[in-house]
């Protein structure tokens, strides 16, 4: 439901003419399509706190920006994809954060093992190698403006013949070109009709976040960490889209019933990707109740030793992840099991404890993102997909090749962790690695701008 109210939401902005006037602004900034990318993934990284907002808020935002400079569906939901769960997780401060604590808590307290849980966490951030490489592949990409496998085609598609979607793709979203969204001529130009509703939007789910969390009695990142994040975005999300009707409404943007005919536009864009969003869900719940998660992690944890856990650790999530799509069922699934047996396996080596606690943590997160960054069944790829009117399958496919690449990546990191290296000569080492097989196998692809603009080659 807060998919289909916050793709409403855009819909009232389109029918009152604040998504054109942002475009008109962006299009007088953004000068072709390599600034239209890196804007979208900086405004990804901006927005940290909760990964579907981020799939939200940049995908519909850049979405008609991003097609007028030819940037293909594909890319478009790449890179909004890449900087939805994977920064949420090393934020700091987000609605993954109570989670991902809460699961180090209760290990360190059956344990009996000294120290605070957050803290844990926030140290290791540095070891959740898949996250920052994935983050420096998708930096690497935009500013090299290289591609490589299926998104190169899909890309120099999109330059060359201006088709953002291949010949017979199925997108999620579907309202494009609808006239009940299209502004009427004497709606006011003015971006503040664009930016208000977002500010709006991000305002309240922020608000909502932190009160449900126990704000102002308890710390702003205590108050973060202890959120709900559904709720939150439930009353955001339909607190936004009143705020936008009236804004829109008190301008004499539109007719009252136009506004309403593009909510409902809107919302009905993505409703057969809120369907699917929903039959994952389902999938994801019966994979796990069969016990798939359980018997990958049976197959792998008599091989564990100490310097090697993390490695394995992150390679047991990655199938697990992907094969489920879900992180945190991953996470809760990992952490009880890698934990314990660190313990054990550590003690036995006559090896302290916390010696190897920081890369496991690290790579229970790293190898729970990785599903759900690229898995077909994560909601938040779906919701990429949805958000940027993506072909999902197209998306998918497009994104598992630097998936994969980060993940061999952050694998070499944690070996090289196995062979006692330490862990920022580890990260470099994977980063390096990726850095230059992507260089190598990639190709150019030119940039595009609109009459007016400036292409660099």
């Amino acid at each position: 439901m807060t998919c289909i109210v916050m793709s409403g939401m855009v819909g009232v902005m389109q029918a009152g003419g604040g998504v054109r006037a942002a475009v008109n602004a962006l299009s007088r900034r953004i000068r072709n399509s390599h600034s239209a990318m890196l804007f979208t993934e900086l405004a990804g990284i901006v927005i940290f706190f909760e990964d579907y907002v981020t799939a939200a808020v940049v995908g519909t935002t850049m979405r008609p920006i991003s097609d007028s400079y030819r940037v293909s569906k594909e890319k478009l939901s790449y890179l909004v994809d890449s900087t939805a769960a994977p920064v949420a997780a090393i934020a700091g401060v987000s609605s993954w954060v109570a989670y991902m604590v809460g699961q180090i808590g209760k290990q360190y307290g059956e344990l009996g093992i000294q120290g605070s849980a957050y803290n844990t966490y926030l140290r290791s951030i540095p070891f959740v190698f898949y996250n920052l490489i994935a983050l420096l592949l998708v930096t690497l990409v935009v500013l090299s403006r290289r591609d490589f496998g299926p998104m190169l085609a899909a890309e120099r598609r999109a330059r060359s013949t201006g088709k953002v979607l291949r010949d017979g793709a199925m997108p999620l979203t579907s309202a494009a070109g609808d006239p009940d969204l299209e502004p009427a001529e004497n709606a006011p130009d003015r971006v503040v009709n664009f930016v208000l509703p977002v500010v709006f939007l991000v305002v309240f789910i922020v608000g909502m976040l932190l009160v449900t969390g126990g704000f102002p009695k308890a710390g702003l990142s205590e108050a973060m960490a202890n959120s709900d994040s559904s709720l939150a975005l439930i009353y955001g999300s339909y607190a936004a889209a009143v705020m936008t009707l009236a804004l829109f409404r008190l301008q004499r943007a539109a007719s009252l019933s136009r506004l309403f005919r593009g909510f409902l536009k809107g919302g009905q864009a993505v409703f057969v990707g809120s369907m699917i969003l929903i039959y994952a869900w389902g999938i994801s719940a019966s994979i796990k109740s069969v016990g798939t998660a359980a018997y990958l992690v049976s197959v792998t944890k008599d091989f564990l030793a100490p310097g090697w856990i993390p490695l394995l650790t992150f390679l047991t999530g990655m199938v697990i992840s992907f094969c489920t799509g879900t992180s945190y069922g991953t996470m809760g699934i990992l952490m009880p099991i890698v934990v314990p047996l660190l313990a054990k396996v550590s003690a036995a080596a006559g090896i302290d404890v916390t010696t190897y606690m920081l890369p496991t943590v690290g790579a229970v997160f790293a190898g729970a993102v990785f599903g759900d960054h690229c898995s077909p069944i994560s909601d938040t790829t779906i919701m990429s997909s949805m958000f940027c009117g993506a072909d999902h399958i197209d998306h998918v496919k497009t994104q598992l090749p630097y998936a994969l690449l980060a993940g061999a990546g952050a694998a070499a990191g944690y070996l090289c962790i196995a062979f006692g290296l330490n862990h920022w000569l580890s990260l470099a080492v994977g980063a390096a690695l990726v850095a230059a097989a992507f260089l190598a196998i990639s190709g150019r692809v030119d940039d595009y701008a609109p009459a007016g603009g400036q292409a660099k080659d």
